[in-house]
């Protein structure tokens, strides 16, 4: 029952304030609702969907609403929040779409409701580690289907993805063969992502392999000195909700082992299509890893601190793979992995990439490193505090029309690894202008990086991923009003908050 009723100023909805506590619109021609939205009470969380389940939200709010699902009368019911669906459902460009009252049909292989269907299975441990002095400890774990098969398994340590088996479809499957960056704008990769003729399965959850009702693994499980926690869940057969995060905890009592810092700076200015060359990159990696190098030392002994800048003709696809794999072999749980590249960045068929030395006029495999592959190599870094800074430039900017799915794409890639994300959100037009000799957000960054106060939040003296970032988008944000364009860098962190360096 509404509590209150008005009209839309352009007259296309009723909006009723609803005693659920929610605000709802409601379509004026046939009386269809569009858009909920609900304010937590703490007035700091807001959550916004539609009726086909698709969802945005602010940080944090995802698990205040949900479906009840009534499994009999011999069963239990079982809550499913938002959170469990956030990989497949959190699209704030779909909702936005549903509300410009435009048709959303072909953005959509799946509802809520259909995903429903299949509930999740249920996760938890079998077999949990016992204090000890152990540098390695064996986990094992049972998943039990819901009643909706059992997908992907993910499993995490101290918050950081370790390992999952998931189904990835080749890369190749859904890049458009195209020869201009520039022509892949905001408006055609609004259009792209409903043309989907030959890759109707494009926006499909991912399938992984068939486990019956019941699945049972064990994980050897490198441990860091101190408290551990290891997390799995499970995701249902098509991959669209997952189950609740089972977590145990333990302490090892092994000796604490020294952190190092590993930093990898990759900037490509030259491809080999020279005519979407860009004039700031290589030069934003290479101070950038300097400065880190040089405050880092106010934590780390010089000799554990590790980098390597990789620009132009070295910063291919296999050269930057092989780096990272070369890096895997080294880093422990223990360190620190830091991961910054400047270069174009794209959305393709909902998944993001980087573009590498190597593109020369059509998009491949060969010349764009897919968010698919981001998550594999992360999983093969065993460091448990890692930052991936992405200082791409996205031809035709990141706005309005992309910009929920650019935040979506990033979002899942940061809470499926369990890490922190700095991502730019800038347009090549931009960049080409550059700030005081670096792209704005590099320029931005550095400032944050050099000895700066104001980027002490908690007054401290020490400098962590959080506040360098927040400090960093405030000032991008700024800096780029002043210069009569929008530039709002895109921060997510799901993993631990570590410090970068301390005041000196």
């Amino acid at each position: 029952m509404a509590r209150a009723v008005n009209i839309s100023r352009d007259g296309q909805y009723v909006i009723g304030a609803i005693n659920d506590g929610t605000v709802r619109w409601y379509r004026m021609q046939d009386g269809k609702e569009v858009l909920a939205l609900f304010f937590h009470a703490d007035k700091k969380r807001w959550i916004m969907w539609i009726p086909e389940g698709y969802f945005d939200a602010s940080p944090g709010a995802a698990d205040v609403i949900g479906y009840h699902l009534n499994q009999g009368k011999d069963k239990e019911g079982l809550f499913i929040t938002l959170n469990n669906m956030f990989d497949v459902f959190y699209r704030p460009d779909i909702v936005q779409a549903k509300f410009r009252g435009e048709d959303i049909s072909k953005l959509i292989k799946i509802t809520s409701q259909e995903a429903l269907k299949n509930p999740p299975p249920r996760a938890q441990f079998t077999l949990v580690p016992p204090e000890s002095d152990k540098k390695r400890v064996r986990v094992c774990y049972r998943i039990t289907t819901g009643g909706g098969g059992i997908g992907e398994v993910r499993l995490f340590h101290n918050g950081k993805l370790i390992k999952s088996d998931g189904y990835y479809r080749e890369v190749s499957r859904v890049i458009p063969q195209t020869t201009k960056i520039a022509s892949l704008n905001s408006r055609a990769i609004y259009d792209e992502q409903r043309n989907l003729s030959g890759i109707e399965d494009a926006l499909m959850p991912l399938a992984s392999k068939a486990k019956g009702d019941t699945f049972e693994e064990c994980q050897e499980i490198d441990v860091i000195s101190g408290d551990n926690e290891v997390s799995v869940t499970a995701f249902n057969k098509d991959n669209s909700v997952q189950s609740y995060l089972e977590t145990i905890s333990f302490i090892s009592r092994a000796s604490p082992e020294e952190p190092h810092l590993y930093i990898l700076a990759a900037g490509v200015d030259k491809y080999k299509d020279s005519g979407v060359n860009l004039k700031y990159a290589a030069k934003d990696a290479s101070d950038f890893y300097t400065m880190l190098v040089r405050q880092a030392s106010t934590l780390y002994k010089p000799s554990n601190i590790h980098y390597l800048l990789i620009t132009d003709s070295n910063a291919s696809k296999k050269n930057i793979l092989m780096k990272i794999n070369e890096l895997s072999r080294q880093i422990k749980p223990t360190d620190m992995f830091i991961f910054f590249v400047a270069s174009h960045g794209l959305l393709i068929q909902n998944q993001y990439f980087i573009v590498t030395h190597d593109f020369d006029g059509n998009l491949s495999v060969g010349s764009l490193i897919s968010s698919n592959e981001i998550v594999e190599f992360s999983k093969q870094v065993c460091a448990l505090n890692q930052l991936y800074i992405f200082d791409t430039c996205h031809a035709g900017g990141v706005d309005n029309i992309v910009s929920g799915l650019y935040d979506a794409r990033m979002s899942v890639l940061a809470k499926k690894m369990g890490l922190h994300i700095y991502a730019s959100a800038n347009s090549v037009q931009e960049a080409i202008d550059g700030y005081q000799g670096n792209g704005l957000f590099t320029y931005a960054l550095l400032e944050g990086l050099n000895n700066n106060a104001q980027a002490d939040m908690n007054r401290d003296r020490h400098i962590s991923i959080i506040e360098l970032g927040e400090y960093s988008k405030n000032s991008t944000a700024e800096i780029s009003r002043k210069l009569q364009h929008s530039q709002t860098p895109l921060l997510i962190n799901f993993g631990k908050d570590t410090q970068v360096y301390r005041l000196r």
